[in-house]
C-alpha cells in the first residue's frame, strides 16, 4: 500500500494486516451490536413476564377442561382446585437453599371435573443427615383450593444422573430430574405441561420464596462494551504499529 506523510509523521501499513485489521476491527463492532441487540430481547421477554404477574388469575380447571393451551400462561397467576394424589408424590433432589441441601415436593393435583392432574410444586424441605431416609412429607387428604404461580419445570440440582429412586416405607419418588414425559400419574389422567407455585401463603407446603427469572439484560450490555473495546483496541493498535515519526 502507498505511504501516506502526515507533517512529521508516515502511514505506510501493508495490504495482509490492513485487512486483518478491518475484519477484526468489523467483527467485534458487530458483536457488540450483536449484543446490545440481545439486550434489548431480554429486556422485551423481562417485560412481557412482569406483564403476566400483573394479570388475573386464570382458572386452571375451566382451563384444562375446554383443553385450551397452557404455553401462553406461563408465570401468570392461576387458581385451581380437586384432590391431591398423596400416593405420586416427587421429591427432586439436590435443591439448595441458604447453603443447606434439600428437596422441592412436587404433589400432583387431581383437577376437579377433567381427567388431568396439576402437579404443585408446595416448597422445599431440608434433605436431613441420613439419605437412605426421606422426610416426612405431609399432605391434607381433604379436597384443595389452591392459588399460585405457573411455572416451568425447575432445573436439575446439583445432580446430573437421571436416577430416579423408591425408598423402602415411602410412596415418593426421590429424581434428580424431572420430565413430564416420566412423572407418575393415574391410569386416564393426563398431565398438565406447566406447574404451579404453590403461595407462600399457603398453608400445605413447605419454604417458599419463589422469584420470576432474571434474565439480566445488563450482562449483555456489559458483553457489548467488551466487543466495543476490542474494537477500539485493534484499531489504537493497527495505528501505533503502522504509524511512524520521520
Amino acid at each position: 500500500m502507498r505511504t501516506l506523510t502526515l507533517g512529521h509523521w508516515s502511514f505506510a501499513p501493508g495490504l495482509i494486516p490492513s485487512l486483518v485489521g478491518l475484519v477484526l476491527i468489523v467483527l467485534f463492532a458487530r458483536l457488540g451490536v450483536w449484543q446490545l441487540q440481545r439486550a434489548d430481547e431480554v429486556r422485551t421477554r423481562q417485560a412481557a413476564i412482569a406483564a403476566q404477574g400483573q394479570l388475573p388469575p386464570i382458572d386452571l380447571n375451566r382451563t384444562a377442561a375446554a383443553g385450551d393451551d397452557l404455553g401462553p400462561l406461563l408465570w401468570r397467576p392461576a387458581t385451581a382446585h380437586g384432590a391431591w394424589d398423596a400416593q405420586r408424590q416427587v421429591l427432586l433432589d439436590n435443591q439448595t437453599v441458604d447453603g443447606r441441601v434439600g428437596y422441592f415436593v412436587f404433589t400432583p393435583l387431581r383437577l376437579d371435573a377433567c381427567a388431568c392432574a396439576l402437579m404443585v410444586n408446595r416448597g422445599w424441605i431440608d434433605a436431613g443427615p441420613d439419605r437412605s431416609t426421606l422426610p416426612e412429607i405431609r399432605v391434607a387428604s381433604t379436597a384443595a383450593a389452591l392459588r399460585g404461580i405457573l411455572a416451568p419445570l425447575p432445573p436439575a440440582g446439583i445432580g446430573v444422573r437421571p436416577d430416579v429412586e423408591r425408598l423402602p416405607n415411602s410412596d415418593a419418588l426421590r429424581v434428580q430430574r424431572l420430565d413430564f414425559d416420566t412423572l407418575p400419574t393415574a391410569p386416564g389422567v393426563r398431565l398438565l405441561p406447566l406447574i404451579l407455585q404453590l403461595a407462600p401463603e399457603a398453608s400445605d407446603g413447605y419454604r417458599r420464596t419463589w422469584h420470576r427469572p432474571d434474565l439480566r439484560a445488563d450482562r449483555h450490555v456489559a458483553y457489548a462494551v467488551q466487543w466495543f473495546i476490542f474494537a477500539l483496541l485493534t484499531a489504537g493498535l493497527y495505528l501505533r504499529l503502522n504509524l511512524k515519526r520521520l
